[in-house]
């Protein structure tokens, strides 16, 4: 025996109320995509309603510091908010710092089948990785590294790409110079579960020698905050959070120079 029937919400057509419950529509594929669109919508907002509320718990607990900003600087600083992680240092594993090599080693057997002259532009580091502004700074150091920990299964993100962009930088660079070079980097104690190069102050290795997508990279936060930044050039306050609330508080100047500060 059937139960009693609702009504589609996308073309109003009869639907037994049970499928209503579960799939919201007549199961018509136009009415599927509608639902579709809906389900899409909702999630938005409560994504965003969501983010303003993780906004107004940040602006809540740094209240104090933007007030003494606010007083120092005679104007109400922006406030971004960017995401934490205390990476959990661990002695070296050579094994692990073996593999690292081994593996920049068979990109170096690839890399090196290219003449120099004939590796393509598109590896040119200094044409395609523009000139961080000064935000980014205070942001990522109070963020302790998030992205990074996506170094841990992929090498660092070092590729052939790599390898090919460090030869057009400096031709005549060799194979045994590369993994000199990664070796000399290696922190002593490195984040668990993370890259091998994220050490007590950081990534150990200097930026010209990172993989390009570490020198690019930006988090939706991080864009966020660069942007508003751009639009409102005076002092700044980054707030690095996570589950537990407000964990390292920045405070960065006209000038781009910045410290962190008592939350």
């Amino acid at each position: 025996m059937n139960g009693p029937d609702g009504a589609c919400p996308h073309c109003g057509a009869a639907v037994p109320v049970h499928r209503l419950a579960v799939a919201g529509h007549c199961g018509a594929p136009l009415c599927a995509a509608a639902q579709g669109r809906v389900v899409a919508e909702r999630a938005t907002e409560q994504n965003r309603a969501g983010a303003e509320a993780a906004r107004a718990r940040v602006a809540a607990a740094v209240a104090p510091v933007m007030r003494r900003v606010e007083d120092a600087a005679g104007e109400v600083p922006l406030l971004g908010a960017v995401p934490h992680r205390v990476p959990v240092l661990v002695p070296a594993e050579e094994g692990r710092r073996a593999a690292f090599l081994a593996h920049v080693a068979r990109l170096c057997d690839a890399a090196f089948e290219v003449a120099e002259e004939e590796i393509a532009p598109v590896y040119d580091r200094a044409a395609h990785e523009p000139e961080e502004p000064d935000a980014v700074g205070p942001a990522c150091a109070s963020c302790r590294g998030r992205c990074c920990i996506r170094g841990y299964g992929q090498n660092a993100f070092v590729k052939v790409g790599t390898i090919q962009a460090f030869r057009r930088a400096e031709p005549g660079l060799t194979k045994e110079a590369l993994l000199a070079r990664y070796a000399a980097h290696f922190p002593e104690e490195s984040s668990a579960g993370g890259c091998i190069f994220q050490g007590p102050m950081g990534c150990s290795l200097p930026r010209g020698y990172r993989a390009g997508i570490c020198n690019t990279f930006h988090c939706e936060l991080l864009d966020a905050l660069i942007e508003e930044a751009a639009e409102a050039p005076g002092p700044v306050v980054v707030a690095a959070a996570d589950e537990a609330g407000v964990q390292v508080v920045s405070v960065m100047v006209p000038d781009g120079s910045w410290e962190e500060v008592e939350p």
